[in-house]
C-alpha cells in the first residue's frame, strides 16, 4: 500500500469515527432522556443512567454506519480534488481504481463489522439492558423469551409457560400455569390458547390437573389474573430486531410449524441479510462519485464551485450524503411495508434498494475517470 493511500485512509477514518461516534452518542441521550419518565432514582442512579446509554451506542452506530460511510467517503475525496491531489495522483501515472482498491478491503471490513453488531454486540447487549432497566425503574424483569416462547412469574408465584406468544396479536398457544404451595406442586392448568380481552387472559380449552387428588377437569374458557397485561409483557421481552439471525429463523420455524405465516418476519430475517451488504456499496457509491464517475451525474455537481472555501465544499458534500441515505432508507422502509403486507414476496422487499444501489455504484464505479 502506498503511503498517500494510508494517509486517505487515515484521514477517512478521522471523519468517520468522528460523525459515528458523535451521531450515535447523541442519539443515546435523546433515546435516554425519551425513557427518563419511566426511571426512578435509586442507589447508583447516574451510573446505571451512563451504562444504559453507553449500551444502546452500538444499535445506533449499527442504524447510522451506511451513512457515515457515504459521508466520510465524499467528504475526503472531494477535498481532494478539490486542492488538485487526484489531478496529481493521475499524473503520477496512476490508475485510480486500482489506487482506491484499499477503500475496498476497508468497505469490506466494515461490512463484516456491522454483521458483529447485529448479530453478536448487540444481541448480547439488549440483555443487558433489560437488567439495567430493571434496576433503574426498581422492577425485577421476571419474564423470559426464547425464539417464540415465553417463560414468567405469575402475580401470585406460579409459574407459566407459553409456547407462542404472539406479539403483535396478543394471543398464545399452548399456555400452561404451575401452581405451587408449601408442598410443591398443586395445581397444574393447560390451554391450548390464551386471548386478552383488554382487561383479563381468556383461555381456551383448558385442563386442570389436581395433582394432590388426582383429578382431572375440563372447561372450554377460563378467565385467569395470573398473567400480566401484554402492554407489561412488551416492555420486558426481546424485540425481533434484538434477536440474531439463527433466533429469527428458529422462531419462524416455531410458527410455521403451528401453523402461523409470520409475513413480518420473513422480512425482517431478509433484511438481516441484506442490510449489512449496504455498508459496502455505500463505500464504493462514495468513492464513484467523489472521483466524478459519470461527469453529468456527480463531478460537475458536486466539485465544480468555484470561490467557496473547502468548508463550504464540505458541507456540500455532506448534505450529499445524507440527501443519498435519505432517498435510500425512504426507499427500503417503502419496500419493507410492501413486504410485510404482502404486496410483494416478503423475501424479494428486503432485497430491492440494496441491489438497486448496487448496481448503481458498480455501474458509477466502473465510469471512474481514469
Amino acid at each position: 500500500m502506498l503511503i498517500v493511500q494510508r494517509l486517505y485512509i487515515k484521514d477517512f477514518f478521522k471523519v468517520f469515527l468522528i460523525l459515528i461516534v458523535g451521531i450515535s452518542l447523541i442519539f443515546s441521550i435523546f433515546g435516554l432522556i425519551d425513557k427518563l419518565d419511566d426511571f426512578a432514582a435509586t442507589e447508583g442512579y447516574m451510573l446505571l443512567l451512563l451504562k444504559y446509554a453507553l449500551f444502546n451506542v452500538p444499535k445506533y452506530i449499527n442504524y447510522i454506519l451506511p451513512m457515515t460511510i457515504l459521508i466520510s467517503c465524499l467528504f475526503i475525496f472531494s477535498m481532494a480534488f478539490k486542492r488538485k491531489e487526484i489531478i496529481i495522483i493521475k499524473l503520477a501515472g496512476a490508475k485510480i481504481t486500482n489506487f482506491l482498491k484499499p477503500f475496498l478491503i476497508v468497505g469490506f471490513f466494515l461490512t463484516l463489522f456491522s454483521f458483529f453488531l447485529s448479530e453478536i454486540l448487540n444481541p448480547y447487549l439488549s440483555a443487558h439492558l433489560l437488567v439495567i432497566k430493571a434496576q433503574i425503574t426498581k422492577k425485577s424483569s421476571n419474564i423470559t423469551f426464547k425464539e417464540g416462547s415465553l417463560y414468567m412469574k405469575g402475580k401470585d408465584g406460579s409459574v407459566i409457560k407459553m409456547n407462542v406468544y404472539l406479539e403483535d396479536k396478543d394471543e398464545a398457544y399452548g399456555v400452561n400455569i404451575y401452581i405451587y404451595d408449601e408442598e410443591g406442586l398443586k395445581e397444574k392448568i393447560e390451554a391450548e390458547r390464551g386471548l386478552w380481552d383488554g382487561k383479563a387472559w381468556s383461555l381456551k380449552d383448558v385442563k386442570i390437573f389436581e395433582i394432590s387428588t388426582g383429578k382431572t377437569s375440563f372447561t372450554e374458557e377460563l378467565y385467569t389474573d395470573k398473567i400480566d397485561s401484554p402492554k407489561i409483557l412488551k416492555k420486558q421481552i426481546l424485540k425481533t430486531e434484538e434477536m440474531t439471525i439463527v433466533e429469527l429463523i428458529r422462531y419462524y420455524r416455531k410458527l410455521n410449524d403451528a401453523g402461523f405465516k409470520n409475513q413480518k418476519l420473513l422480512v425482517d430475517i431478509s433484511s438481516r441479510f441484506s442490510y449489512p451488504l449496504t455498508n459496502f456499496f455505500m463505500m464504493i457509491l462514495g468513492l464513484a462519485i467523489s472521483m466524478g464517475a459519470n461527469h453529468s451525474f456527480s463531478h460537475k455537481f458536486l466539485l465544480s464551485i468555484k470561490g467557496h472555501e473547502i468548508s463550504g465544499g464540505g458541507f456540500l458534500t455532506a448534505a450529499i450524503g445524507l440527501l443519498i441515505s435519505i432517498i435510500y432508507w425512504f426507499g427500503h422502509s417503502f419496500f419493507l411495508s410492501l413486504g410485510y403486507a404482502g404486496t410483494i414476496n416478503p423475501t424479494i422487499s428486503a432485497w430491492v434498494m440494496p441491489l438497486i444501489f448496487a448496481l448503481t455504484s458498480i455501474y458509477l464505479f466502473r465510469s471512474i475517470p481514469q
